[in-house]
């Protein structure tokens, strides 16, 4: 599961971010379905925001193909690099989600570590094109 995927997971738990309200919506058949709905300025929803932007800069780094579109090459690595500070953003939010939902040492170690990984793995991407396409 990629870091995205787990951050819509585990936010989706009112158990564990209650900053959340269950609302009731109408289908097209007119039945009711219920949904999780976040307040623009809570904790939670700012870290989905921020999860879904570093899943969004690094997939839209990695559509451009800079061997086809040299003029796109500063692009692809100032989103590599806005995807590595926004897990830095991420990281200091789950701790404030750990003093603020009371979350387990576990569950933020497990959290952290994804996003460390992830921003390894980013910055590893970022230094492989740096070189890879220093001569572009």
């Amino acid at each position: 599961m990629n870091l995205a995927e787990y951050v819509l997971q585990i936010t989706g738990n009112m158990k564990y971010f209650p900053d959340c309200s269950v609302q009731e919506k109408k289908k097209e058949d007119g039945s009711l379905t219920q949904v999780i709905v976040f307040r623009d300025d809570s904790l939670t929803n700012t870290v989905r925001r921020e999860a879904m932007q570093i899943y969004h800069l690094t997939f839209s780094a990695n559509e451009i193909n800079v061997k086809k579109q040299p003029w796109r090459k500063q692009e692809r690595l100032d989103s590599q690099i806005k995807a590595m500070a926004m897990c830095t953003l991420l990281l200091a939010d789950i701790q404030l989600c750990r003093k603020h939902f009371h979350l387990s040492t576990k569950r933020i170690e497990y959290w952290g570590r994804k996003v460390r990984d992830l921003r390894k793995a980013i910055d590893g991407w970022h230094e492989k094109d740096k070189d890879r396409y220093k001569d572009i």
